[in-house]
């Protein structure tokens, strides 16, 4: 099994799975080559179930990875290089740096303004919502509650995109990942767990764009 070592002045050894299937091993400066190599093969049943399930995700989404097709709000619609920039039943880019920005101007507004009734019926106040291009992460929170989205959520299903809203509107309230968070969270939407393996089965997404 092939996979990348990362050593670091930490105590404990663990192993991370990107979606393109790249297996990173994160340990400490003095660990013997041969003992990582025991801890990557007592993981192996796990790891083999990864590997697997990004494998079966990447096969169905070929098109997508292909650039055929482009994600947009859940649904695959067809990706077309043109002249023009436009979202018209199917994706119109110039060049795929114009996804971003397109995406943005064409879907971010709603998708903001659903962000802004989800906080007034949580309860849950942020100050201000923006978009960026994250390459880990689906949403963040500042200190000062400023919540951040990555654009790429407007090509996810609109009720992952309203989970990842209420996630980031609990953090203005819990600013962790602590028990107290999840129930937080839990208490807007109930199947939270279910939207989070959803949301798992678009990771692949960050990497393309």
């Amino acid at each position: 099994m092939q996979y990348k070592t990362v050593r670091s002045a930490r105590r404990s050894v663990s192993i991370s799975i990107a979606a393109d299937n790249t297996v990173t091993v994160r340990c400490p400066l003095n660990m013997p080559d041969g003992k990582v190599e025991r801890f990557v093969e007592g993981k192996k049943a796990w790891i083999d179930k990864i590997l697997n399930e990004n494998g079966r995700k990447l096969a169905d989404n070929a098109s997508v990875t292909a650039y055929k097709e482009i994600y947009l709000s859940g649904r695959k619609v067809p990706l077309v290089f043109s002249d023009y920039n436009l979202i018209e039943g199917s994706v119109y880019v110039k060049t795929l740096k114009d996804v971003k920005n397109l995406y943005i101007n064409q879907l971010g507004d709603d998708l903001i303004e659903r962000a802004r009734n989800i906080s007034e019926k949580t309860g849950l106040s942020a100050e201000g919502f923006s978009f960026k291009g994250y390459k880990s992460r689906w949403g963040c929170c500042s200190s000062k509650k400023q919540i951040t989205f990555n654009y790429l959520l407007l090509m996810l299903p609109v009720q992952i995109q309203d989970y990842v809203i209420v996630h980031e509107l609990c953090h203005t309230a819990v600013f962790n990942h602590s028990a107290a968070f999840w129930r937080l969270v839990e208490s807007f939407v109930p199947n939270y767990k279910v939207m989070r393996r959803q949301l798992k089965r678009y990771d692949f997404i960050i990497n393309l764009y």
